[in-house]
């Protein structure tokens, strides 16, 4: 999984930004939240694969306090952000970091759940999205859950209410022009049925959607 995008000052801004890209964004990680609540123990162990800045984390470990985190991020300018906002709550005996892919995270571990949001479309190639889902799976206690949001556009196709929206949002005609052109240029967003074999092949059940928004959808996948 690599993530050349995730850098200096796309970093540095990163949380600044994200409100204004991805549609619901803050509701996909409160329902995300939400979801894990019902499905985990009040001690448990959640793998968190593309941690980015640490958003997800910080949401999760703020409501559970018996809740541990294995954060998984290839960005050393994210990785930064992340140590830094982790050591500023508090957190660092609750999070373990790896600078790297899911497949640099101990094999031995078996989570109670992952997150990985905003990741799988930035994987190139069906072979590369099945070593990461397979990477994932390995990691997670049989029955376990993968919630994950992804960019899934239906028939391949940069949907205008995106664009609308994104305006709507406070980007500018410019923002969003280079928005759509990384979009279609550098990402590799599959379609719901390729992402569902996808997940079949890597030891998922079918995935079922807990969230939605434009051609966002959260998505949880139990580990067979």
């Amino acid at each position: 999984m690599t993530r050349p995008l995730f850098s200096g000052a796309f970093a540095d801004t990163y949380e600044t930004r994200i409100d204004r890209l991805v549609p619901g964004y803050r509701l996909a990680h409160e329902l995300t939240l939400a979801r894990l609540s019902v499905l985990l123990p009040e001690q448990a162990t959640v793998l968190v694969a593309g941690a980015g800045t640490g958003t997800e984390i910080l949401i999760q470990a703020s409501h559970r306090p018996g809740w541990r985190f294995v954060a998984v991020e290839p960005s050393p300018d994210m990785l930064a952000i992340l140590k830094a906002r982790v050591a500023q709550a508090g957190l660092g005996d609750r999070v373990e970091i790896v600078e790297g892919v899911v497949e640099d995270a101990d094999a031995g571990i078996r989570a109670d759940a992952c997150i990985a949001h905003l990741v799988s479309h930035f994987i190139k190639g069906d072979a590369d999205k099945l070593a990461f889902f397979r990477a994932i799976a390995a990691r997670l206690a049989p029955g376990a859950s993968l919630l994950h949001l992804d960019y899934l556009p239906q028939g391949g196709t940069f949907d205008p209410a995106y664009r609308a929206w994104a305006l709507l949002a406070g980007q500018t005609e410019s923002e969003v022009a280079t928005m759509e052109k990384r979009i279609r240029g550098s990402w590799d967003a599959a379609d719901a049925a390729r992402l569902a074999e996808l997940l079949r092949a890597a030891g998922f059940d079918a995935p079922q959607p807990f969230f939605r928004a434009l051609d966002y959808h959260g998505l949880e996948s139990r580990r067979s």
